[in-house]
């Protein structure tokens, strides 16, 4: 089995892990954002079962169409992580700023889809969340360390959600936008597989870390 098949195995079972302890924490009174983590969730799983599936070849449709179904449930994704930060930071002076940010990247991934769609161009659409993910971390530290000095982060939920979806973008921006400039010859095939596998590795944390911040759930004070 090759590695970067093992890391999609094993990142499934951490997103099943994730999806049950979601449910589990289902009914326990917590901030409205949860709702879109929950998504989130989901949409990680069915985003695995379709690199599984491609990679077992079962699909036997166009590979236009994987693309199709891959980006447009990655496109999902960033949207509920979008309107995690925006209800996360409704308070923020910044808030409508992100909401603008969140349609623009919206708009830019969508736009990245059809073109990577209608001319075989191998981009990345969600570099542009990617960054603007990036962008709403930082503004959610910044208010952090301005408006709640006193905050346990060791107990707090939505901090290590932040801190997963920091960490993954940080890590999956510089990957996705350097796939384009590696060479599609066999010779490199390998070395695409073990960037790729990195980036995996980077979402795998975050979803660890989110299992960690539904377990901080116990501790409602610092939410």
């Amino acid at each position: 089995m090759k590695l970067s098949y093992f890391i999609v195995l094993f990142g499934t079972a951490i997103i099943i892990i994730s999806f049950f302890v979601a449910l589990a924490y289902m009914k326990k009174e917590k901030p409205q954002y949860y709702n879109y983590i929950f998504l989130y969730i989901i949409l990680g799983l069915l985003l695995s079962i379709n690199t599984i599936v491609n990679n077992n070849k079962v699909w036997i449709s166009s590979i236009k169409i994987s693309i199709l179904i891959e980006q447009t449930i990655s496109l999902c994704q960033s949207l509920m992580i979008g309107l995690f930060f925006i209800e996360v930071l409704k308070n923020s002076i910044i808030n409508n700023k992100m909401r603008l940010l969140l349609f623009l990247s919206i708009l830019i991934q969508t736009s990245l889809l059809i073109i990577v769609l209608s001319t075989n161009t191998e981009i990345k659409p969600s570099i542009s969340s990617n960054l603007v993910l990036i962008i709403f971390s930082f503004f959610y530290l910044r208010d952090l360390m301005f408006n709640k000095p006193k905050l346990i982060l060791l107990k707090s939920s939505v901090f290590w959600i932040v801190i997963g979806i920091f960490f993954s973008s940080c890590i999956s921006f510089p990957i996705n936008s350097l796939i384009p400039f590696i060479a599609k010859d066999h010779g490199f095939r390998n070395l695409r597989s073990y960037i790729f596998s990195i980036s995996n590795m980077s979402v795998i944390v975050m979803y660890l870390l989110i299992i960690k911040s539904y377990l901080c759930l116990k501790h409602p004070q610092n939410l």
